[in-house]
């Protein structure tokens, strides 16, 4: 199946998900979903501390290439909750799927996790001890926000949606089930 498809197959189950829940759950995972962009833009804010931008845009984002599986559930769902959507294009290969070359079109808080994470060796070495710590502590929260985002719904929320989707047409039903029982 070609990748446009598993990603709308993808988000219409995780929407679908996101919208048959107990309204309790619903409301916690609302409020989860508000921390992962929150402490994700702490974290992009530190690198953007020690000038990413133009580190990034003297590499040409070297680490963007081939990123169609870095969005997860976690991230989608993130995007849905707030009423976002992401249209990714899937035939600018080698770029990742969801940029431009002039980098990401998503704010920092809606970024996929790995994107966020990620530190090249050119940003590392411009950062602070102290910013160094920082970042340990804000990639321990995302990991944090994950694992429970994952007790909650009862799905490994840090699978990527293209491989999650591809999963759901091969057994659609118990996924399904599994999902949203």
């Amino acid at each position: 199946m070609e990748d446009q498809q598993l990603w709308q197959d993808g988000v219409r189950l995780l929407e679908r998900l996101f919208n048959d829940i107990h309204p309790a759950k619903k409301h916690q995972l609302t409020e989860l979903l508000a921390d992962y962009r929150r402490v994700k833009g702490s974290l992009a804010a530190i690198a953007l501390g020690v000038d990413s931008d133009t580190t990034c845009s003297d590499c040409q984002g070297q680490c963007c290439l081939n990123g169609k599986y870095r969005m997860n559930l976690l991230d989608v769902l993130s995007h849905s909750a707030d009423g976002k959507t992401v249209l990714p294009d899937f035939l600018q290969r080698p770029l990742c799927p969801y940029g431009t070359r002039l980098g990401c079109t998503m704010e920092p808080g809606f970024r996929p996790a790995d994107c966020i994470t990620f530190i090249c060796d050119a940003i590392d070495m411009r950062l602070p001890i102290s910013a160094r710590n920082d970042l340990n502590v804000y990639e321990n929260a995302i990991r944090e926000c994950q694992q429970k985002a994952s007790r909650l719904l009862g799905l490994p929320i840090t699978t990527p949606i293209l491989l999650w989707a591809e999963k759901y047409h091969t057994d659609n039903q118990s996924i399904l089930k599994e999902a949203l029982s």
